[in-house]
């Protein structure tokens, strides 16, 4: 992988210790929430790259319970995964494809060349064939891409379960998710250089009266030097500007119900519900608004950016509101006076090409349903 072989000698050594932590129930699981973290961490990667890293001899047969394409009926080594035309082959000879491999929507991926990517479901503590752990062979090879399996609650083969990640080193996370930023140059100093430089040609030419005539093109170069530095800083409008007009509407008689706020620093845990401390000021803006207008009724909506799948954003996002609402509740609002609904990334107020625009898109959103306004 070209993103792991540009890492630093220190950054290999951190990613032996885990970029994003797998825990999961029961074997199968777990095994696809370790091709998830993978899928996660190399966006870019191709099928073949991730093949590369996931190669077949980590699980190599298809136990004898059920009939395969794979060994040990056939050459073909069963594998961790195989692409989505495996299921034509299984069509074709009468096989059920859902047996051997995760084929639910939420359940597949596609690398970044488009193959449906689907994930073994068969793994078994002592092989039929090699008598190898082939999990436990799973676990011990990913750990050098950063995957770090630290629980499997239910080593019981087809067991229905559930697997969780978490990010448990952020800076590294980013480096291999978005290996560009580490290259890019910083041509704001450039253009902070070239201005003093300009500034520094000006006054010492202007001391020497024979050279004025010359001094005057240097100030020209120099201004349009200005427009990028000024171009980086978005305008943005804070939460309070928008609940301070709101308040005076209501305040006036006039009809604010839809009327929304967006609360991007209510922010949560890495795939989960659990708001971060970081939230507090938000949060407590958020309780400000509803305590100081008693009759105040509002729809708690999650908002998420647009990665992961979107049955599973929409859940996230529902499971996030509903955590502000508690919040709130425990705050002493009274629960009546809100409702949650989760849209996923379906409403997004930027393009999800930035991680800033990400986590704008990131947000609790209060509309006002009642306002308390004959």
């Amino acid at each position: 992988m070209k993103v792991k072989d540009s890492l630093t000698e220190k950054e290999k050594s951190e990613l032996k210790t885990g970029v994003i932590e797998v825990t999961g129930k029961a074997m199968n699981r777990t095994a696809l929430g370790v091709v998830d973290a993978l899928m996660q961490l190399y966006p870019k990667a191709t099928f073949e790259e991730l093949k590369e890293m996931l190669p077949d001899s980590i699980n190599t047969a298809a136990p004898k319970n059920y009939k395969s394409l794979f060994k040990p009926y056939s050459e073909r080594l069963y594998g961790v995964i195989q692409p989505g035309s495996i299921k034509t082959e299984c069509k074709e000879q009468g096989l059920d494809i859902s047996a051997s491999h995760f084929i639910k929507p939420e359940e597949t991926f596609r690398t970044i060349d488009g193959v449906e990517v689907l994930v073994s479901k068969s793994w078994e503590s002592t092989d039929t064939s090699t008598g190898e752990n082939d999990l436990q062979n799973l676990i011990n090879h990913v750990s050098q891409y950063g995957v770090l399996v630290t629980k499997v609650e239910k080593k019981v083969a087809f067991n229905k379960g559930e697997y969780n990640l978490e990010i448990i080193n952020p800076i590294l996370f980013k480096r291999l998710t978005n290996p560009e930023e580490k290259k890019k140059f910083p041509w704001w100093i450039l253009i902070l250089a070239l201005l003093l430089l300009g500034i520094l040609a000006y006054f010492l030419l202007s001391k020497n009266p024979d050279s004025q005539v010359a001094a005057a093109p240097q100030v020209v170069v120099t201004t349009p030097t200005i427009a990028p530095v000024v171009s980086k800083t978005p305008e943005i409008q804070p939460e309070i500007d928008t609940i301070t007009a709101i308040k005076n509407a209501i305040a006036a008689g006039a009809n604010t119900e839809n009327r929304s706020v967006n609360f991007n620093d209510i922010l949560f845990k890495y795939d989960s519900d659990s708001i971060l401390t970081e939230s507090d000021a938000s949060l407590d803006e958020a309780y400000s608004f509803l305590n100081e207008i008693p009759k105040l009724k509002v729809k708690i909506v999650g908002h998420t950016s647009n990665e992961g799948k979107v049955k599973y954003n929409e859940k996230l996002s529902k499971k996030r509101a509903v955590a502000v609402l508690n919040y709130l509740v425990g705050k002493g609002i009274a629960e009546d006076r809100m409702v949650t609904e989760g849209k996923g990334s379906s409403e997004p107020v930027a393009e999800n090409d930035t991680d800033e625009n990400k986590q704008k898109n990131r947000r609790i959103q209060f509309i006002i349903t009642d306002d308390g306004n004959e």
